[in-house]
């Protein structure tokens, strides 16, 4: 597929009913999805009654978040104890180290995991609320930017219960880690992207002036501000992004009838989309460290009624300058703190069984084991409860030859976003992955929704040339997907299973 089929400005036909007649299903439909989602996320949300794997710092931060503005020290070993035990027991000052902790990751996932412990406490439930509620946002925003992508609101509730059925997305949803909210937030800036692109080709279309308000953009630019205010990767789908709507701009200049497209998209497109991305996204992020910032003054005190100086606030302080200003040493002690944490990223090299590669990620080749115990209740054996984070092999196995299929036929803008978005999550893993840094398969899950959309399209393809079979055949794909969700569902959600049971559902070796 060239790249200048891959995005040829084809539009994809709409279903949608004439207004005033029948249920509102654009909306209705996806919303149902998501109740779905939701029950699937929400049933038995506060079990295990324990710290599941990096639960044991996110929860912890997060309370502290709600306690002093920044993350804190805890009197806790290498596996989180005794800290963690005095945490579930509900006594978390007890477990309090000094000083400030080496927080490895921005604050905003951590604050909206304090957001949950806000409301319901900071028990397993608590500490996990706000994880589960952004897995079924993520599948509502899903639903409804495939559905534009389509045109078709049965393919856009295909694809959010797609994602919905896939075990790494309810894995990450029912646990107190980043992952999901990065999820979200990607997810959203993409959706935000797809309305922008509609709208602009619209008032272009419709003789609209030269230079364009283009809000959505702007909501994309909060958006990936979130996100990289949640971990850092997310900078690698952002600049794919960035590249592939300035392409989009393009195109839609030229069907405007502009005499050279490429010199109006420079003129006018590219310095404002380097406001609406970068800098927007840029003081979101920084805003996001408003906790940090305030941390050891006044601020910090009467809002929390305590100081504590966060991780490196003060090291400019201690580090003056003879070029930049003592106003400025807020910034230059989190321009150091950032440079530490790039450094220790970078370094983590130290084997982990549960570590996996870049290129495991797409066929599950090596899924982290999260969470394993063993209890009586199974008749003569032992039960054993188990948390694997691996997707549902039905929709993961699929979507590879899917996105193959896509590249070869599906000739349109539609195909570079999806096919660019997963590979733009995927990729820049690799030189990391073949310097030997750890990593794990949690990694994975911003491919994920590019991969639902790759199976969506095909689905739309394969509808328009047999219309009959493609339904049939949709129907029962996605049952197949739920079945294999079912089958896997205890080795997801740590339901205890007699050891041959638990056995039988490790498809792979690595899954062990």
């Amino acid at each position: 597929m060239t790249a200048s089929a891959a995005l040829e400005e084809t539009e994809p036909a709409a279903d949608e009913p004439p207004r005033g007649r029948g249920l509102p299903w654009a909306w209705l439909g996806p919303l149902l999805v998501s109740a779905v989602a939701g029950v699937l996320v929400f049933h038995r949300l506060g079990e295990p009654h324990a710290l599941v794997w990096d639960e044991t710092y996110y929860a912890k931060d997060a309370w502290s978040l709600l306690q002093f503005g920044v993350e804190h020290n805890w009197n806790a070993d290498r596996s989180g104890n005794p800290a963690n035990g005095m945490f579930l027991a509900g006594h978390p000052e007890s477990a309090l180290s000094s000083g400030p902790e080496w927080a490895a990751h921005p604050p905003f996932g951590k604050w909206l995991i304090a957001a949950g412990i806000a409301l319901f406490g900071a028990g397993p439930f608590g500490f996990r609320a706000a994880a589960a509620l952004a897995g079924v946002l993520t599948v509502l925003v899903l639903a409804r930017t495939a559905r534009r992508m389509t045109g078709s609101t049965v393919l856009g509730c295909a694809a959010g219960l797609l994602l919905a059925l896939d075990g790494s997305w309810l894995v990450s949803s029912r646990i107190a880690m980043l992952d999901v909210f990065l999820l979200l937030w990607i997810v959203a800036g993409f959706g935000c992207l797809v309305v922008d692109r509609d709208r602009t080709r619209a008032a272009l279309a419709e003789g609209a002036g030269r230079f364009l308000g283009r809000r959505w953009r702007f909501a994309a630019g909060l958006c990936f501000g979130l996100a990289c205010a949640t971990k850092w990767s997310a900078v690698y789908v952002i600049v794919f992004l960035w590249v592939l709507v300035l392409l989009w701009d393009r195109n839609a200049r030229k069907d405007a009838g502009a005499d050279r497209p490429w010199r109006a998209t420079a003129k006018l497109d590219v310095p404002l989309s380097l406001v609406q991305f970068w800098v927007v996204a840029g003081t979101v992020y920084v805003a996001s460290w408003w906790g940090w910032f305030a941390s050891g003054t006044g601020l910090q005190q009467a809002i929390f009624g305590r100081r504590v100086t966060g991780f490196q606030r003060d090291w400019a302080e201690y580090h003056p300058s003879e070029v930049w200003p003592s106003f400025l040493d807020p910034v230059r002690s989190l321009w150091h703190y950032h440079a530490m944490n790039l450094e220790f990223h970078a370094s983590v090299t130290e084997p982990n069984p549960a570590q996996s590669w870049p290129w495991e990620w797409p066929w599950l080749g090596h899924p982290a084991v999260m969470f394993r115990s063993a209890s009586e209740g199974c008749g003569d054996a032992l039960c054993a409860a188990q948390i694997t984070h691996v997707g549902t092999p039905a929709l993961w196995w699929a979507a590879l030859a899917a996105l193959i299929a896509v590249a070869a036929f599906v000739r349109d803008w539609r195909a570079a976003a999806v096919i660019g978005g997963f590979l733009a999550c995927w990729l820049p893993w690799i030189p990391a992955a073949l310097d030997d840094r750890t990593m794990y398969s949690t990694y994975a899950l911003p491919m994920l929704p590019f991969a639902v959309l790759a199976i969506v399209l095909l689905g739309q393809r394969l509808h328009a040339a047999l219309p009959v079979t493609a339904r049939a055949a949709g129907v029962v794909y996605v049952l197949v997907v739920a079945a294999n969700l079912y089958y896997l569902h205890p080795i997801l959600t740590a339901e205890p299973l007699p050891e041959p049971a638990r056995q039988s559902r490790l498809w792979l070796p690595e899954w062990s």
